[in-house]
């Protein structure tokens, strides 16, 4: 089977299925921040401890060649502790997750100011997007895709389940954990809100924050897209499996007009 990732002794070797939108040959967001997730939820699940919150730094864009995954302990509490997993490309870090994991307590308390939210329509009622939409990369190629709110292809707030159909790394299921990691890095796609026709838009970091484990292969992204001044922006994003939402995302954005772009090449 198609994979993103096939292990090479203790490395991971990307495949063309890990091209990203840029380039073919350099890796899509979703495939760097999923390698190193696994890491993490290994390191979580021998703790026992549940993973809260995850910070990919994305430094430097990666080929699709072999790469490490280096872990640390950072802090080794008991009720708390912080991983740092990086990606090497040989001696070269590409980029970096740090992840809190905290205990987990046997019970929560009620939530007497929480609302209610009404149940989002099931990915089974979505639409895919257009063909071109979902040619964006090689990496979404593999990417299910059903819309219930808004569009890809135009500017605005959407909603979209989303689910990668082949291993991560070939040999292994997805997790549910890996699903929403892998869906969350498309949160500014979903809602962007430029004519990419004049400008470009990046975000080189992303944070999840979990309030519970999510659950089965589909994710749910709703998300939107605040512009601020000198090229700033932040994409948020709420996901939610089957049962609901368990996570919200946060990104940086930084816009540069294509012409000015060019210019500076």
């Amino acid at each position: 089977m198609t994979a993103i990732f096939k292990p090479e002794g203790p490395l991971f070797r990307a495949t063309e299925q890990a091209g990203g939108p840029w380039s073919p040959d350099m890796l899509q967001g979703s495939a760097t921040t999923g390698l190193m997730t696994r890491e993490v939820e290994r390191l979580a699940n021998a703790s026992g401890f549940a993973v809260r919150r995850l910070t990919f730094d994305l430094w430097r864009p990666a080929g699709l060649r072999a790469f490490g995954v280096a872990s640390e302990m950072l802090r080794d509490g008991r009720k708390a502790k912080t991983l740092q997993v990086r990606l090497m490309d040989g001696d070269t870090e590409i980029g970096r997750c740090t992840a809190l994991l905290t205990a987990q307590g046997g019970e929560s308390p009620a939530d007497p100011f929480g609302k209610t939210a009404a149940a989002d329509a099931p990915p089974e009622s979505g639409t895919p997007p257009p063909g071109f939409a979902q040619r964006w990369s090689k990496y979404f190629q593999n990417v299910s895709v059903r819309l219930i709110e808004g569009a890809l292809e135009k500017p605005g707030p959407a909603a979209a389940w989303m689910r990668l159909d082949v291993p991560m790394v070939e040999g292994e299921a997805n997790t549910p954990l890996l699903q929403a990691v892998q869906a969350a890095d498309f949160s500014s796609g979903v809602a962007q809100i430029v004519d990419m026709r004049e400008w470009t838009f990046i975000n080189p970091e992303i944070s999840l924050y979990f309030f519970r484990p999510p659950e089965g292969e589909w994710i749910l992204i709703r998300s939107r897209t605040r512009v601020g001044a000198n090229g700033a922006g932040l994409t948020t994003a709420t996901l939610s499996d089957r049962q609901g939402p368990f996570a919200e995302v946060m990104q940086a954005m930084s816009f540069e007009r294509r012409e000015a772009q060019a210019q500076a090449s």
